[in-house]
């Protein structure tokens, strides 16, 4: 009898554990098969997300460059979403295996709480570096005013960003900072220059003689005037002088010197035109 009992226990035993056991490898498999259907579905997302953001820059200068930091913003938000889904796998397998993970889940909690008020700054750093890359709000080589700063945009971080002005100064600026930007590379600019003339100057002999002057500064292959200069008009008028102004239309980062270059084009047509200058 007592054998019988036996046989029975250990009969009834080892069901129950191959039952126990077939049950936890079927949510294991369950679990594991949701957690790849999820990856392979984010990772669609954001590579349609992707597309959408290239497709969206049109033949525009540099749109390779931005499209290659978009690609590495990709791999990024690709990392984040792993170790996201990895760390909820690994929830999830503990639970089927019928292991506590309270404990887990409010150690990892208030690390994260010390973690979030010990790095507010660096955490909207960040955030504010991973919507200038994904907004387009500018791109490394563009020419902008952040602040204080103009320059080339050098670098575009996930927390700072640099820039070099013309005096060759370096800028690093944190992304949390960035309030207000001032792209000037997305169209061309214009800049005006005033030139003196001497009281009596015939105005419609000197605006012919600085248009022809604009057009010829075209002539030359390599310029890098956008447009030819053109006389506006009259901005000022006294007894020592009448002041003429001109438009100068150039890459904001050859405007300053494209200017001084228009001016003395001018100036020196003008003289050999007998026109005064004041």
């Amino acid at each position: 009898m007592r054998q019988l009992l036996t046989i029975h226990f250990w009969q009834t035993f080892w069901e129950d554990a191959i039952q126990l056991a077939a049950s936890r490898c079927l949510k294991i498999v369950i679990i594991l098969l949701i957690y790849w259907l999820a990856r392979k579905t984010l990772y669609r997302v954001i590579d349609a997300a992707l597309a959408r953001l290239v497709a969206r820059q049109g033949p525009i200068e540099g749109r390779e460059d931005r499209a290659n930091r978009l690609r590495t913003l990709q791999g990024l938000v690709k990392s984040l979403v792993g170790y996201v889904l990895f760390f909820l796998l690994i929830i999830m397998l503990l639970q089927a295996l019928t292991v506590d993970v309270t404990g887990l889940i409010t150690t990892a909690g208030v690390g994260g709480i010390a973690i979030g008020f010990g790095a507010q700054k660096l955490v909207k750093d960040v955030i504010a570096g991973f919507f200038i890359i994904i907004e387009d709000q500018f791109a490394v080589g563009d020419y902008v005013t952040i602040g204080a700063a103009t320059g080339e945009v050098l670098e575009i971080g996930m927390r700072i960003t640099r820039l070099r002005d013309d005096q060759g100064r370096l800028w690093i600026l944190s992304n949390g900072d960035i309030a207000i930007v001032t792209n000037l590379s997305r169209a061309p600019i214009e800049a005006f220059i005033e030139i003196g003339v001497a009281p009596g100057t015939d105005m419609k002999r000197a605006a012919e003689v600085i248009d022809s002057a604009g057009e010829d500064l075209m002539k030359p292959e390599g310029t890098r005037l956008l447009y030819a200069p053109k006389f506006l008009g009259v901005s000022g008028a006294d007894s020592i002088k009448i002041t003429l102004r001109v438009v100068v239309v150039a890459n904001p980062r050859v405007l300053a010197a494209e200017q001084l270059h228009v001016r003395e084009a001018i100036i020196e047509r003008l003289l050999s035109e007998d026109i005064g200058i004041a």
